[in-house]
C-alpha cells in the first residue's frame, strides 16, 4: 500500500483523495475527499506529532525521545498549531467558540456588547 501524499510533487497544491476502496468487499467510491488537517501535515510534522502524542504530549519527554531542544519542540508545536489553525479544524473550533459565547449571552453572563466585541 502507498503512504499518502500531502502535496502536489509538480505545483506543491493540494492533494485530493478520489478513491476510496474497501478492503473487505471491494465497494469503490468515488469522488473529491478533501484529506484530515492533520493528515495534510508534511512528514517531518506528521511523525513529531505521533511522537508528541505517544508521549503523552509531555515536552520533555519528547526532546528525549526526539532528540530535540526544548525551543525546537515548542517551535515545532506552534508550526503544527499554525498548520492545523488554517485547515477545517479551526473552523470547528470557531463555530464552537461562537456557540459558547452566544450561550454565554443567553445565560446573561455576558452583555451584547461583550459577545459583538469577541466575534
Amino acid at each position: 500500500m502507498n503512504e499518502s501524499i500531502g502535496a502536489c510533487p509538480v505545483c506543491g497544491g493540494e492533494m485530493l483523495v478520489t478513491e476510496y476502496g474497501c478492503t473487505r468487499c471491494s465497494v469503490r467510491l468515488r469522488g473529491e475527499f478533501k484529506r484530515c488537517d492533520i493528515c495534510s501535515l508534511p512528514k517531518d510534522l506528521l511523525h513529531f506529532v505521533r511522537v508528541f502524542l505517544g508521549c503523552g504530549g509531555n515536552i520533555k519527554e519528547a526532546e528525549r525521545v526526539l532528540g530535540l531542544s526544548y525551543p525546537t519542540v515548542k517551535s515545532r508545536l506552534a508550526r503544527v498549531n499554525q498548520m492545523l489553525s488554517l485547515g477545517e479544524f479551526s473552523r470547528y473550533m470557531e463555530t464552537n467558540e461562537r456557540i459558547e459565547l452566544l450561550r454565554q449571552f443567553q445565560e446573561g453572563r455576558l452583555s451584547l456588547d461583550e459577545v459583538l466585541k469577541r466575534l
